[in-house]
């Protein structure tokens, strides 16, 4: 792996940590944080496909609750949704926080 690659999906770790806390506390909304995480794992270049899967997995869960509210006409963070994308955030953290921890191994 080349040393270049390895810092610059650090980077892009951080970044991706910092978009689900910008979301957690209001600053940014969900349609934003969905199109920053696809774009940010899409940058990543050499992390596990594996790895990859499992956070696309996760990041479909909020694009689907977020389509599924603008079919509706509805608000994607509803008590009803809020469960299923306070769920999906917390399980992108965990994996985004793992991922840098290995790396930093």
């Amino acid at each position: 792996m080349d040393e270049r690659d390895h810092d610059y999906d650090l980077r892009q770790l951080a970044l991706l940590e910092a978009q689900l806390s910008q979301f957690e506390s209001g600053q940014i909304q969900l349609a934003y944080l969905i199109r920053g995480l696809d774009a940010l794992l899409n940058c990543l270049r050499t992390v596990d496909q594996g790895w990859k899967g499992t956070f696309k997995s996760e990041w479909w869960t909020l694009e689907q609750v977020y389509a599924v509210a603008l079919d509706r006409k509805t608000n994607p963070l509803s008590p009803e949704n809020l469960p299923m994308v306070n769920g999906a955030v917390q399980a992108l953290k965990r994996l985004v926080a793992e991922q840098r921890q290995d790396r930093k191994s």
